[in-house]
């Protein structure tokens, strides 16, 4: 099955749209979508192209921009009275020996805010581990203020175990706040049930459950479906982890997402590259 001339402008249409143009390498991720969609028939070709208008794809560049809004909405809320700023990355305790992309965010705040003259006299302190964040290691006052650090927040499974680490801690109390570029909407709800600060530059709902009714939502899953039966090893990402449903690319596309935009598929040429392939 030949890929439609009609579809190929479309998803390139997209591309234009979204600016996606102007990010380096777009034309491989172009090239990518364009042989994955060859082997699908007209309706997997089309729910493609709608979850692509969905699809969020944060550069470097939109990393340090939304790093510097979120922060100045952050100290105009809570921070201009604050001497010492804590920052510490949203991660579960058993992979506080790996590095995560909290960590990356970490390091990012802390060359960001030197450009930020609101920051000026606040000191910021980095830290790493659990241990850190211990009453013996760590005491908050008046005058301090922590911050959570992540790109991207989906489930909200990670930022649970992170304030259930930090809630140990009696003096944080209400003196933090949680900071990503990008989280998804269930999260959201979960930080406002609990009354946390929060801010996100992207926030997303679900790529099909919550853009689709009654039948057309039912005929879209079954889609979805079957073009996930094209992956191999999928198992528990299905409809992303945890069935996110998330449609985003950051530094590297959280298994969140729809796993046709990042695992290898099959089709009619054999192994195909996926666009946003996780490496």
């Amino acid at each position: 099955m030949k890929v439609e001339l009609n579809n190929l402008m479309k998803l390139f249409s997209i591309f234009v749209d979204k600016k996606w143009i102007q990010i380096d390498g777009y034309d491989d991720v172009l090239n990518n979508f364009g042989e994955l969609i060859e082997g699908f028939n007209d309706e997997q070709v089309q729910l493609m192209l709608e979850l692509t208008e969905r699809y969020t794809w944060v550069t470097y560049n939109d990393y340090h921009t939304q790093l510097r809004k979120q922060l100045r909405k952050l100290y105009e809320k809570s921070l201009s009275k604050k001497n010492k700023v804590y920052i510490f990355p949203i991660i579960k305790p058993k992979d506080e020996e790996n590095i995560k992309s909290g960590h990356a965010v970490l390091y990012m705040i802390d060359s960001v805010k030197l450009d930020l003259k609101e920051f000026k006299d606040i000191e910021f302190v980095v830290l790493h581990r659990f241990i850190d964040l211990e009453p013996r290691n760590l005491t908050i006052t008046d005058t301090d203020f922590l911050i959570l650090v992540d790109d991207y927040i989906g489930t909200g499974n990670t930022l649970t175990s992170t304030i259930e680490e930090l809630n140990k801690n009696q003096s944080v109390k209400n003196n933090y706040a949680v900071l990503s570029v990008a989280i998804q909407e269930d999260a959201i709800d979960y930080l406002k049930g609990n009354k946390i600060e929060h801010y996100y530059g992207y926030s997303m709902n679900k790529g099909i459950s919550n853009n689709y009714v009654t039948p057309i939502l039912e005929q879209k899953i079954k889609t979805m479906q079957d073009i996930e039966n094209k992956i191999p090893n999928i198992h528990e990402y299905r409809f992303g982890y945890q069935k996110s449903e998330a449609l985003i690319t950051l530094m590297k596309t959280p298994n969140n997402t729809f796993p046709v935009f990042w695992m290898e598929c099959y089709g009619k040429r054999g192994k195909l590259n996926a666009p946003f392939a996780r490496y």
